[in-house]
């Protein structure tokens, strides 16, 4: 049987073409033009009777209306075999977290096979070696953690897909029937059984020691901006988020300092009336990755401007030129 595997660009925007609605592989529903997750796979189903994509988790929650009702019909018909969610930090590009959903229109049984693969990944470290920036920063080599799929997991997922069964914490087969009443919704969590344990929590100090790594690379950079301008970006409600993460530390220093908790309560951002926008960089010992983004941008927009200038600029000096020639 031929399969499409496919691992698409996520969330993104595209054109309705014409008549649409009257073509084959949108006989179950035309996906918003804000987001063809579902246009990928509707146009493989189209072509072939089983496709395996690798898509973000929304495709397993979405709140679009087309949306809900194209997943609602794929269920319906019994096109989805399985759903396995994969944890975050699989990709060195992105870090978060993604699911294979596997169709097949020729499936022989009326369920759904779904696995959660959180507690069959390992962490690695891999290391990359600066890419862009001063000498001090394309010599420093970085070390980043993933999670991968060792060989004994995929093995272990392979044969869940061709024998299905329930696995207390890994995989649950679901009926059609019961992912009605759950309101479409194929995240695997909702119908797994997972193990209960004890919850061993962290000693205060490793705790503090995590919180303030966390916010000092939220600091790394601080943005002073003016007022107006933040609304305007819609930043405010993230603004907001960050204050009351800050206020939030001040308590806890305050309720454990006997316990020696001394928490990071630095501001990121700060609000001016004044017509202001400010990037400062207060951790110099990494380069920042937001500074490396902005100036990769930077170098684009200049060499777009330069690159225009000098076209201008020549033909200015061409028309000098003749107009010279014409005075002699």
């Amino acid at each position: 049987m031929a399969t499409t595997i496919s691992n698409p660009p996520y969330n993104m925007k595209w054109q309705h073409p014409f008549f649409a609605q009257s073509q084959e592989r949108f006989m179950l529903g035309v996906p918003p033009q804000s987001n063809a997750n579902y246009a990928f796979i509707l146009t493989a189903l189209s072509k072939q009777d089983k496709a395996v994509f690798l898509l973000p988790n929304g495709v397993l929650t979405t709140n679009n209306k087309e949306e809900q009702a194209i997943k609602k019909s794929l269920i319906e018909k019994n096109y989805l075999e399985a759903v396995i969610a994969l944890p975050d930090r699989m990709f060195e590009s992105t870090s978060i977290p993604t699911s294979l959903l596997i169709f097949n229109k020729e499936k022989q049984t009326s369920n759904i096979l779904m696995i959660n693969a959180d507690s069959l990944v390992k962490e690695e470290v891999r290391e990359q070696r600066g890419q862009v920036g001063s000498k001090s920063h394309t010599s420093r080599v970085y070390k980043k953690k993933i999670n991968v799929l060792p060989n004994e997991a995929i093995k272990k997922i392979g044969s869940f897909l061709d024998k299905p069964e329930d696995a207390q914490g890994v995989s649950k087969v679901v009926s059609i029937e019961t992912i009605k009443e759950h309101g479409y919704v194929l995240t695997p969590n909702r119908y797994i059984e997972m193990k209960q344990e004890d919850i061993q929590h962290s000693s205060l100090e490793k705790l503090s020691e995590e919180l303030n790594r966390i916010s000092s690379e939220k600091g790394a950079v601080k943005l002073t901006i003016n007022r107006k301008m933040a609304n305007d970006l819609g930043l405010l409600p993230l603004i907001k988020l960050l204050q009351e993460s800050t206020e939030a530390s001040k308590e806890l220093n305050d309720a454990f300092k006997d316990e020696g908790v001394s928490l990071n309560t630095d501001s990121i951002v700060t609000l001016t009336n004044s017509k202001t926008f400010k990037i400062e960089v207060k951790k110099w010992d990494k380069l920042p990755d937001l500074i490396v983004m902005f100036a990769q941008m930077w170098k684009q927009v200049m060499v777009h401007y330069n690159n225009e200038e000098n076209r201008y600029l020549m033909e200015l000096k061409d028309i000098m030129l003749d107009k010279l020639f014409k005075q002699i």
